[in-house]
C-alpha cells in the first residue's frame, strides 16, 4: 500500500530522508506550494525557484509575438506528472489535468505574473492565479513538478539506489530539462523505482520532499486575496496609491450613507464593510499595484506560511496513515463474508453495512478524530471506503463527473448493472438537498435507487438528520437507501466493561 511497504524499505529512512512515505492505491491529497520553496533557506530550493523564474521569462519575451497552437502545446503542457502520488484521485493516481484552457489563460497572463511594480521582493508566477475563476491548487501544483521534474527524479534517483533492491528499479527517460537554445524540453536518463500499473505497464516512481507540501490553498491564492483585502489596504507604503484606493472607497461609502439620510435610515456597519470589499475589488482594473501589495503581505507571513503548511501536512499525513492501517488491520481482523451473484445496489449495501460495522462496533470511530476534534471530512470518509471494497468483483469508481457534477462513488457491473453511493456529513449546511442532488446524478449516470451514507459526530447532528429525514418522508429508506454511521465518541463503551 505504501511506497515503503511496497519497496521494502525502513519507513523511518523515508522520513529521515524528508520525503512522504506516498501511497500506492490513491493519492495524498497534498500539493506542491511554489511560495514554500521560495521561502526556504535551502541553496537548492532557492536554485530551483530561479530556475522557475527564469522559464517564465522566456515565455514573456515569446509571448509579445503571441502562441501558436503548437507553441501552447509544447512550452505550456502542464499536465498532470500523476507519479508523485499527489492530488484528488481516491482511485489509483490519474487526475484531469490542466488542459488547454488553462494553458491559454497562463500564456496570456505571463506578463501580469512576472510584473512586481517594484513591490514584492521576489517574483511568484502563481500570482496568475489570482486572476483564475475556479481552484487553482492542482494547477499550481501540476505546473510546479513540471519546472522542478529533474529536481525530484534525481532527489528520487539518489534514495532508491541507495535503499531500494535493483530489482525494483528501472531506468526512465523523462523530459526533464529545458534547452534554451533549441527552445525545447530534452529527454535525461533517470534509475528510478517502479510499479506494474492496472495496464501491465512499468510505471515510475516520484518522492516529494514534505517541506513544499500542504494541503489547503496555495500560500498566494485568489480566495485569501479577496479576505486580506483590509490587511493589503494597511500595508500600502505609496502615499499617492494609498490615497487613491481611500478616496475611492470613501466616495463609495459616501454614497450609500447619502443614501441611507435620503430614507431616514441608520447605515449598518456589516453593509459598509461590504461597500468597502466590493470598492476595493472594483480598484483592482486600475490600481494594478494592489496584487503585489497582496503578494508582499504574503512574502512578510514567512514564518507564519511554512509553520501552517507544516501542521496541515503533518495532520493530513496522520490523519491518513494512522486512520488507514488501523482501519486496515480492523477490516482483516472482522472478516467480511461475500455473498457472490449480487447486483451492484445489493453489493453496495454489503459493503457499507461492513463500514458502518467497523466504526460503530469495532472502534473504527477513534481514526475519525484528531486532537480529540473531529477530523472527517466526506473526502477522508470516502478515501477510508476504498479499503472495505478489497476483493470485489465490481468497477468502483470515485467522483465520476458525467456531465451534471460528480457523484461521490458509482459502483458498477458493465454497462447496465449500476449504483451510486453519496456521502455526506449530518454537519454539512447542505445535508436537505442531497436527495435533489442524487437524482441528477441518476439520470446523468442512467441508474436509480441511490444508496445514502450520512455521518454524524453528536447528538445534536443525530436529531438534525431524523429531522431531515422526516420532512422529507424518507423514514421507511433507513436501513435500506439510507444509512446512517454514529461517529460519535462519548456513547461508545469499551467492550471490556460490557
Amino acid at each position: 500500500m505504501y511506497f515503503s511497504e511496497y519497496f521494502k524499505v525502513n519507513k523511518q529512512k523515508v522520513r529521515e530522508y524528508g520525503a512522504i512515505d506516498i501511497n500506492l492505491v490513491c493519492d495524498l491529497p497534498l500539493f506542491i506550494d511554489p511560495m514554500l520553496i521560495f521561502n526556504s533557506e535551502k541553496p537548492e530550493y532557492k536554485e530551483l525557484h530561479e530556475q522557475i523564474i527564469k522559464y517564465f521569462h522566456f515565455l514573456a519575451q515569446k509571448s509579445v509575438s503571441g502562441f501558436t497552437d503548437g507553441e501552447l502545446r509544447t512550452y505550456f503542457n502542464f499536465s498532470e506528472i500523476k507519479n508523485n502520488w499527489l492530488g484528488y484521485s481516491k482511485t489509483g493516481n490519474a487526475g484531469n489535468g490542466n488542459g488547454k484552457a488553462f494553458s491559454v489563460f497562463f500564456a496570456q497572463n505571463i506578463r501580469f505574473a512576472l510584473q512586481t511594480h517594484n513591490i514584492s521582493a521576489g517574483i511568484h508566477f502563481e500570482k496568475a492565479l489570482l486572476l483564475f475563476d475556479g481552484n487553482g491548487r492542482d494547477k499550481i501544483s501540476d505546473l510546479t513538478t513540471h519546472l522542478i521534474l529533474d529536481y525530484l527524479a534525481q532527489y528520487t534517483q539518489a534514495f532508491a539506489i541507495k535503499n531500494i533492491d535493483d530489482k525494483y528499479l528501472g531506468k526512465f527517460f523523462l523530459e526533464s530539462n529545458f534547452n534554451y537554445q533549441t527552445e525545447s524540453f530534452v529527454s535525461t536518463e533517470y534509475i528510478l523505482p517502479y510499479i506494474i500499473n492496472d495496464k501491465g505497464n512499468p510505471e515510475f516512481i516520484l518522492l516529494t520532499p514534505k517541506d513544499i507540501l500542504r494541503k489547503e490553498e496555495p500560500t498566494i491564492n485568489k480566495k485569501d486575496f479577496e479576505r486580506r483585502y483590509d490587511d493589503i489596504r494597511n500595508i500600502i507604503d505609496n502615499s499617492a496609491i494609498r490615497s487613491q484606493l481611500n478616496n475611492y472607497i470613501a466616495k463609495a461609502v459616501s454614497e450609500y450613507e447619502k443614501a441611507c439620510q435620503a430614507e431616514q435610515k441608520k447605515p449598518k456597519a456589516s453593509e459598509i464593510t461590504k461597500i468597502e470589499k466590493r470598492s476595493f475589488m472594483e480598484a483592482l482594473s486600475f490600481i494594478p499595484e494592489l496584487y503585489d501589495y497582496y503578494v508582499k503581505l504574503k512574502e512578510a507571513e514567512k514564518t507564519f506560511v511554512i509553520d501552517e503548511a507544516f501542521n496541515e501536512t503533518i495532520e493530513q499525513l496522520d490523519k491518513f496513515y494512522t486512520a488507514s492501517q488501523s482501519l486496515i488491520h480492523l477490516f482483516h481482523s472482522h472478516i467480511h463474508e461475500r455473498a457472490t451473484g449480487l447486483s451492484a445496489r445489493e453489493e453496495s449495501k454489503q459493503r457499507i453495512k461492513w463500514y458502518k460495522h467497523i466504526i460503530e462496533d469495532c472502534d473504527g470511530y477513534k481514526n475519525l478524530y484528531y486532537n480529540n476534534l473531529p477530523i472527517a471530512t466526506e473526502d477522508d470518509l470516502q478515501r477510508l471506503f476504498r479499503f472495505v471494497w478489497y476483493g470485489t468483483d465490481f468497477d468502483v469508481n470515485y467522483e465520476t463527473n458525467n456531465g451534471r457534477g460528480e457523484s461521490d462513488i458509482k459502483v458498477s457491473f458493465g454497462a447496465k448493472d449500476k449504483n451510486i453511493i453519496e456521502f455526506k456529513l449530518a454537519s454539512n449546511p447542505r445535508l436537505s438537498h442531497i436527495f435533489d442532488q442524487v437524482k441528477v446524478y441518476e439520470n446523468a449516470n442512467q441508474c436509480s435507487d441511490s444508496l445514502y451514507v450520512i455521518f454524524y459526530f453528536s447528538q445534536e447532528e443525530y436529531f438534525k438528520v431524523k429531522k431531515m429525514i422526516a420532512d422529507t418522508h424518507m423514514g421507511s429508506k433507513i436501513d435500506d437507501s439510507i444509512f446512517l454511521v454514529d461517529c460519535r465518541e462519548d456513547n461508545k463503551t469499551s467492550a471490556s466493561r460490557i
